[in-house]
């Protein structure tokens, strides 16, 4: 990955950013909701409890749980299952899907700049300006499932890529973008579909494929998928079952702005801009002053072309969410590389005639290297520091420790109307001891759990004995 020794603190100083934005939060406990919610599903699965295409979530609340397609939670089990079902691992699960991620970001950028060694050697630059867009570092430590689709978008683009522009092993590159096309819809839905669109794209910008042969490789990239899906959900029941659970439990409820989070369509637009405002404002930065400096490049047509086209690519996985009213940030984790790819095109020509003219021989160059050594040093120090510390919900988590090892583990504990909407705390009880939630029923379970904040009154006449006075949430016991 790194030949020439000219890159070395570039690469080093890469290596620190991942290491303080994303190893340190990662080995940390606490997630946000979302990602919580499907790392108990996938322990559950790892566990035996559902199945791969019934996935189940508690005993009192999604015991078929269906509002996601099941790959991500497939993934994670089988991971579990090898290394076993420790914190760390699905911390090392999300890892895993940030560094494939980052690797494809790297042979991709290769591809590129296949014919100019000197920029190609500089793959560290998309992969830095990726790493750095808030929403992204922040997706990869909070496990949201656009982690595990960008690994599948990403490549589906790198052999769509290969296809397109290098003529290498067309047909076969095709049904491997058609692949993960496929596994990328069976992570998070439709939004995983939109690299279908590559080709299309490459023939509006390069005219230099006809009109035949770019529908010919449009409808490998949309029959690969489809024919896989046509297979499973003709020859297996259950698959029918989860996905038309799936078509009404999310996609009839999203696109009639069931779950809602915002009152218009271009707030994911705004979202985008900002996210990408700091590394591009940066690199305006950057260019201005490699031209002051009279650091010049010359870049083809093809440049511009192969940059718009990773442009469009970028947009189609992240303008189509403007569709439904229901927008997160998070959602546009998978058109990021592609944006990081276009921002290190525009920025590494210059930045590449600017290093090739650093002197490997020279004090301050060494003085950059020594420095890009301690801050990597100093970062993964810092990191291995936060072991057994909490990022988020410190308070709420020592509470659901010290409850498992009151209640049972797989009970049933009642809790007031008032804690329905505390998924976190419902979701940490599931993934560490599998103790499901439910409101008040005769005969009563054994357990009562009331957060701290709300009224004494809200308790049932059987729950008064107070068993755990915890830091947010007591635990009361049914009379005997």
């Amino acid at each position: 990955m790194i030949k020439n020794s000219t890159n070395i603190p570039f690469w080093l100083f890469t290596f620190s950013v991942i290491s303080a934005l994303i190893v340190s939060q990662l080995i940390q406990d606490g997630v946000f909701m979302d990602g919580m919610l499907y790392i108990s599903v996938s322990k559950n699965l790892a566990d035996g409890i559902g199945t791969f295409w019934n996935p189940h979530f508690s005993l009192t609340c999604m015991s078929s749980f269906h509002t996601q397609p099941p790959l991500y939670f497939g993934l994670l089990a089988f991971f579990y299952k090898i290394f076993g079902t420790s914190m760390y691992v699905e911390r090392m699960f999300c890892f895993v899907c940030y560094v494939i991620t980052a690797i494809y970001i790297n042979k991709l950028w290769k591809k590129i700049f296949l014919f100019n060694a000197d920029i190609a050697s500089n793959s560290w630059l998309p992969i830095l300006l990726w790493t750095s867009i808030p929403v992204c570092f922040w997706a990869y430590t909070n496990h949201v499932e656009e982690t595990v689709m960008a690994v599948f978008t990403t490549l589906s683009i790198y052999y769509i890529y290969c296809a397109l522009f290098l003529n290498t092993k067309i047909i076969y590159n095709l049904i491997l973008g058609g692949v993960f096309i496929f596994l990328s819809s069976l992570t998070k839905g439709l939004q995983g579909m939109f690299p279908i669109i590559a080709v299309g794209f490459y023939w509006l910008l390069m005219r230099n494929l006809s009109l035949k042969k770019m529908l010919m490789y449009s409808f490998i990239l949309i029959g690969v998928p489809a024919l896989i899906y046509i297979f499973l959900l003709f020859t297996n029941a259950e698959v029918y079952q989860s996905f038309n659970s799936y078509f009404e439990t999310r996609l009839v409820q999203t696109f009639n702005n069931v779950g809602a989070t915002t009152d218009t369509h271009f707030d994911l637009l705004f979202r985008l801009f900002w996210e990408l405002f700091p590394i591009a404002a940066l690199s305006s930065i950057i260019l201005f002053f490699t031209k002051k400096h009279k650091v010049y490049d010359v870049i083809n047509k093809e440049h511009y072309k192969k940059l718009f086209w990773f442009v469009l690519i970028g947009l189609s996985g992240s303008l189509p969410l403007m569709v439904t009213l229901e927008q997160r940030g998070f959602y546009l984790v998978t058109s990021f590389p592609f944006f990081a790819i276009v921002i290190a095109m525009w920025l590494a020509p210059r930045i590449t005639v600017f290093i090739n003219k650093i002197n490997v021989s020279s004090i301050r160059f060494r003085v950059l290297k020594i420095t890009s050594i301690v801050l990597l040093f100093a970062t993964t120090v810092y990191s291995f520091l936060q072991i057994g510390n909490t990022k988020r919900d410190n308070d709420l988590l020592a509470d659901v420790y010290a409850i498992g090892k009151i209640v049972p583990h797989g009970d049933i504990v009642i809790i007031p109307d008032d804690m329905m909407n505390d998924w976190n705390f419902r979701e940490y009880l599931i993934r560490n001891f599998y103790i499901s939630t439910d409101q008040y029923s005769e005969p009563a379970h054994t357990y009562y759990l009331l957060r701290k904040d709300l009224p004494k009154n809200l308790l049932p006449k059987n729950y008064k004995h107070r068993v755990l006075e915890g830091k947010v949430v007591d635990v009361y016991e049914v009379l005997k």
